[in-house]
């Protein structure tokens, strides 16, 4: 929890097996779910998420691979159906700073911001 919100991570996955583990290893503990959409990868990376030890992930395996997007997608309804107040996007390949995780999380959280992304917060007006 963050702000006394709940916060989800989803991490779009299409052949990560070599880098899932580092960037699940990476996202701070006030996480409380990570949903892992792989999207019809053809390596191990579904095997190397199930031999993670995280208790806070979910994975979700598509039968067909719909790209980056519709995994996005597939991550965000299930957070949604979760009742998730707070959803963040981290890649799987482990290039993305999850020291940035707390400061857009918390505006959103804090109802700062509608949005936020990189180093950048929106507000739903124009």
């Amino acid at each position: 929890m963050l702000e006394g919100k709940r916060v989800s991570v989803v991490v779009p996955a299409h052949n990560e097996e070599k880098l899932i583990g580092e960037t699940v290893r990476t996202i701070p503990e006030f996480v409380d779910r990570i949903y892992i959409v792989d999207d019809r990868s053809t390596d191990g990376t579904v095997e190397a998420v199930r031999a993670l030890a995280d208790p806070r992930i979910e994975l979700i395996e598509h039968e067909r691979n719909l790209g980056v997007g519709g995994a996005i997608v597939t991550g965000y309804k299930k957070a949604r159906d979760d009742r998730i107040d707070v959803t963040a996007v981290m890649a799987a390949d482990a290039q993305m700073d999850p020291g940035d995780l707390e400061m857009l999380a918390g505006a959103v959280a804090r109802g700062e911001v509608d949005y936020a992304k990189a180093n950048r917060l929106f507000t739903g007006q124009a």
